[in-house]
C-alpha cells in the first residue's frame, strides 16, 4: 500500500501525542509520589464522577430515602473530607438502597456506601473508616490512573494503524475512555489497597475517630464472607462478586501495616462512637426492599406484584432487580424473570415463537399452574466447557402484554435426581391475595438490650437465611463462634 504526505503526517502526530502522553506525570499531594495520570486533569475527575454518579446510583437500587440515616452519612464523610488533600473536590456521599455489602468511590469525590454495609458496621468509627478509604482512593486519584493506563493502551494499538482514521479506520477505534468509569468500582491492586488505607487512616486521625476501627471492621467483613461462602456450598473466604472483600482485596496485616504506615498522630481520646451508631442504624431496612420482593430462606415473596414460589431443598436464592436467581452445590439453576409478549395468543406459542425462536423445542406442553395459563418444554444442549445441559423453559401468563418466566438449568446426568423438585418448584408458583400481600411486612434491624433468659437461637430466628441465622446473627453481633451471649450490650436482631 501506497502513503501519501497526509498519512504520514496522520501518524506522525498520532506518535507524538503519545510520546507527549507518556511524559504526563505529576506529584500527588496525598501521596507524595509522581503518578501518571495522562493528560487526565483533577477537572477530568470532576466531570467524570458528575456524569456518572447517576447511572451507579440507578445500577445500585437508588438511595436509601432514610433522612436521618443519610444525613449522618454525610455529616460523617464531610468531617473526614475537610482532612484530605484535595478540596477542590465537590465530596458528596450516598447511602445505597441494597442489602449488598460495599463501598465504592467515583473519581472527583463521589462516595457510596450500602446500607448491606452499614448493618454489618458496629459503631460510628468503623463506618468512617470506610469512608476515609474511599476517600484515599479518590486522593490518590487511582482511578486517573488506571484510566490513563487504559488510554496509553488504546493510543499504543493506534499507532499500528498509522494515524487511524486517516488510514480508514472506523471512527469507534478513536473514542478511548467509554464506560471508563466502572474503572472506579473494580478490584484494585494490592499496592492501592495500601496506599487508600494509609490515606484513610490520615484521615481518621485528623477527624477524630479511632483507626484501629478498621481493623474490627475488616474483621467483621471476613466473618461475613465466610458465612456466605458456606451458605452458596463455597471454599470457606470465598466471596460474592460483589462484596466489599472482593472489590477491596485487604488483609488484616496489610490494614495494620498500613496504620504504622501512616506515621500519625493518634487522636488523645478517639471516637468510637457506638451508641450514637446504634441508634441511628435502629430500624433500618434489612435485606431485600419491598418494591423487589422477599428471600426468605426457599421463599421468594412478592408483595407488590402479588405472587410467589418455592425453590428445593439445597438450592439459594439470590435477589436482583431484574431477576431471581437459584443455584445449587452441584451447577443447577433456576432463573425467574418477566418478559414481553408481542404476538402469541397463548402461552406454548410464546414459549416456542418468542422466548426460543431459533431453538425447537421438545415436548411442548400446555399446563396450568395454579389456576394460571402456562406451558412447559425443554431442550438438551452444551454449555462453555462442552459439558452436557438441560434447559426447560416455563412461561405463566401475567397479563394480556407480559409474562412470568421460570429456566431451569442443570447438567444432564442429574435431570431424574432434580425433577421431581424442579416440577415442586413450577406448581409452587401462585398469585396472593391482597390480604396475603398485606401481610408480608419488610425485615427491619433493632437494637434490643439483652436479657438473661435471651438465647442467640431465639433472637437469631427471625433472620431470613434458614439454618444459617444463627451464624448470620453472631456476625452481625461480632461475636465468635463459641462466644456466650454478652449481657452487658445492645443487640442487633431482625425482625418484620
Amino acid at each position: 500500500m501506497k502513503y501519501d504526505r497526509r498519512h504520514f503526517l496522520a501518524g506522525a502526530m498520532a506518535s507524538t501525542a503519545l510520546i507527549g502522553l507518556s511524559g504526563c506525570t505529576t506529584v500527588n499531594p496525598a501521596t507524595g509520589r509522581s503518578s501518571f495520570t495522562g493528560l487526565y486533569s483533577v477537572e477530568d475527575d470532576i466531570k467524570l464522577g458528575r456524569q456518572e454518579h447517576p447511572k451507579l446510583v440507578e445500577q445500585f437500587g437508588g438511595e436509601y430515602e432514610n433522612p436521618r440515616l443519610k444525613r449522618y452519612v454525610v455529616e460523617t464523610g464531610n468531617k473526614l473530607a475537610r482532612g484530605t488533600e484535595y478540596q477542590q473536590f465537590p465530596y458528596q456521599f450516598t447511602l445505597l438502597n441494597t442489602p449488598i455489602v460495599n463501598a465504592f468511590a467515583l473519581p472527583g469525590g463521589y462516595v457510596y456506601m450500602s446500607r448491606g454495609l452499614l448493618a454489618l458496621a458496629s459503631n460510628e468509627a468503623e463506618m468512617a473508616g470506610v469512608l476515609a478509604h474511599e476517600l484515599g482512593h479518590v486522593n490518590a486519584r487511582h482511578s486517573a490512573e488506571r484510566i490513563s493506563a487504559a488510554q496509553m493502551a488504546q493510543l499504543g494499538m493506534l499507532l499500528g494503524a498509522v494515524g487511524g482514521s486517516a488510514l480508514g479506520l472506523g471512527s469507534e477505534a478513536l473514542q478511548i475512555g467509554q464506560q471508563i468509569a466502572m474503572l472506579s468500582i473494580q478490584s484494585y491492586s494490592r499496592q492501592q489497597e495500601f496506599e487508600a488505607d494509609t490515606l484513610g487512616v490520615r484521615y481518621m486521625s485528623r477527624a477524630g475517630y479511632e483507626p484501629d476501627a478498621m481493623v474490627t471492621f475488616l474483621s467483621t467483613l471476613r466473618e461475613q464472607s465466610i458465612v456466605d461462602a458456606e451458605m452458596r456450598g463455597l471454599p470457606p473466604g470465598s466471596v460474592d462478586q460483589f462484596n466489599m472483600m472482593s472489590t477491596h482485596p485487604r488483609t488484616k496485616d496489610r490494614v495494620e501495616a498500613a496504620i504504622k504506615a501512616a506515621a500519625v498522630s493518634r487522636p488523645d481520646n478517639p471516637r468510637i462512637g457506638r451508641d450514637t451508631y446504634l441508634a441511628k442504624i435502629d430500624g433500618m431496612l434489612f435485606g431485600d426492599d419491598p418494591s423487589q420482593g422477599y428471600v426468605k430462606g426457599r421463599l421468594f415473596q412478592h408483595p407488590e406484584l402479588r405472587f410467589q414460589f418455592q425453590v428445593p431443598e439445597g438450592f439459594r436464592l439470590m435477589n436482583g432487580r431484574d431477576q431471581i436467581v437459584a443455584q445449587n452445590q452441584s451447577g443447577a439453576a433456576i432463573i425467574f424473570d418477566t418478559g414481553k409478549v408481542q404476538r402469541s395468543r397463548d402461552m406454548a406459542s410464546y414459549l416456542q415463537n418468542e422466548w426460543t425462536p431459533n431453538t425447537p423445542l421438545r415436548d411442548v406442553e400446555r399446563i396450568t399452574i395454579n389456576g394460571q395459563e402456562a406451558a412447559t418444554g425443554w431442550v438438551r444442549g452444551q454449555d462453555r466447557r462442552g459439558g452436557t445441559v438441560d434447559l426447560r423453559g416455563v412461561a405463566i401468563r401475567r397479563n394480556a402484554q407480559s409474562v412470568y418466566r421460570m429456566l431451569f438449568v442443570n447438567p444432564a446426568k442429574d435431570s431424574p435426581r432434580l425433577a421431581r423438585g424442579f416440577r415442586e418448584t413450577t406448581y409452587s408458583f401462585r398469585r396472593l391475595s391482597q390480604a396475603e400481600a398485606s401481610k408480608i411486612k419488610p425485615l427491619r434491624l433493632l437494637l434490643v438490650p439483652a436479657r438473661k433468659s435471651d438465647s442467640i437461637g431465639g433472637l437469631s430466628k427471625t433472620l431470613p437465611y434458614g439454618k444459617y441465622n444463627e451464624s448470620w446473627f453472631r456476625v452481625l453481633n461480632d461475636l465468635k463462634p463459641n462466644e456466650a451471649l454478652p449481657q452487658n450490650r445492645r443487640l442487633k436482631v431482625v425482625a418484620a
